[in-house]
């Protein structure tokens, strides 16, 4: 009886043994690269079956069950395009749409591997951004890159309409990763820019300003129809020198008359002195905003990522193209 016993035992400890052997082992969690880039891929493919369906609802993407039980949206109701605090502005200078196959499409995908879904580090998040952003991967806020074609479709629009009414448009992009590609897009453009430093006060004291800015034309017109010639050899190196400080900051100023009538800026969380000058001054702003900027002195807010210059590149092409377009129509 002993032993019969002991064997049982045996028996159900050897069982259980193998039921623990059988049991699956836990998978390993996926790296955060490979999970980033599944999330921004299919935010990607989920954005671009939004866009391409026009009857679909903005909303439809993020919550399935609640729009289930809405009814269907009207055709002839147009689809909120932007958060009211921030495009009530524009709006209202925007009288007519431009028809959408006068401006470039919006490549989604194209928008991901320029990389303008990438935002800064949740710790740095700025909370009026909320309405912009997808979600976070690796302490990293993603945008929804849905919501930024529709603010940059936006832009494009109003770029459009400042070049068919013949409207002064100032480009600025002082960093690094954005200043040869606002300077080239400018010069193609025929538009005002400022690549090396904001000058305090050129729109709040803008008279004052516009002095330095005719001092330098002169400087430079002079040097050329060999106006200075009776000029000492020191007298004219001066003036040379006095013509390369004063390019540095308003060479793409040069030819402007009063204040722009729209400015355009690269992260406007470094160009805050940009942003203030023109809220102050009622001069329209239009902006690259990363996940920690302030959106609220901002007339129409492009949420993209404003430290890579692929994603910079991106959405001035796209500007400049509507730009340009416009100034066709114009003529």
């Amino acid at each position: 009886m002993v032993e019969s016993k002991t064997s049982s035992k045996t028996k159900k400890a050897s069982a259980s043994k193998k039921l623990a052997v059988k049991k699956p082992a836990s998978k390993a969690s996926p790296s955060k690269k490979s999970t980033s880039k599944k999330i921004a891929k299919s935010s990607a493919r989920k954005s671009s079956a939004k866009v391409s369906a026009a009857k679909e609802p903005v909303s439809a993407a993020k919550k399935p069950v609640s729009a289930a039980k809405k009814p269907a949206a009207s055709p002839n109701k147009a689809p909120k395009k932007t958060p009211e605090s921030i495009s009530k502005t524009v709006d209202k200078n925007i009288e007519e749409p431009v028809p959408s196959s006068t401006l470039p499409e919006i490549d989604l995908q194209e928008m991901f591997e320029a990389t303008c879904h990438f935002g800064h580090k949740i710790s740095k998040w700025y909370p009026k951004m909320e309405p912009y952003i997808y979600g976070s991967e690796g302490g990293v806020h993603i945008f929804d890159l849905e919501k930024t074609a529709e603010q940059l479709k936006l832009a494009g629009q109003r770029f459009y309409d400042l070049a068919k009414e013949g409207k002064t448009l100032l480009m600025v992009g002082t960093k690094r990763s954005a200043r040869e590609i606002i300077k080239e897009a400018a010069n193609e453009m025929g538009c005002f820019y400022i690549v090396s430093r904001w000058m305090g006060g050129l729109l709040t004291n803008f008279d004052q300003l516009q002095k330095s800015i005719e001092r330098m034309s002169d400087i430079k017109k002079g040097l050329e129809s060999g106006k200075f010639d009776k000029y000492t050899k020191y007298e004219r190196l001066q003036l040379d020198k006095e013509k390369t400080r004063l390019e540095r900051f308003f060479l793409g100023l040069q030819g402007l008359k009063g204040k722009p009538d729209c400015v355009f800026v690269v992260d406007s969380e470094k160009e805050q002195i940009v942003v203030k000058e023109s809220s102050s001054e009622g001069v329209e702003l239009i902006a690259i905003a990363d996940s920690n900027a302030d959106p609220r002195k901002i007339d129409l807010v492009i949420p993209a990522n404003d430290d890579s210059s692929k994603s910079v590149a991106y959405i001035v092409n796209y500007l400049k193209t509507a730009y340009n377009t416009g100034k066709t129509a114009r003529k």
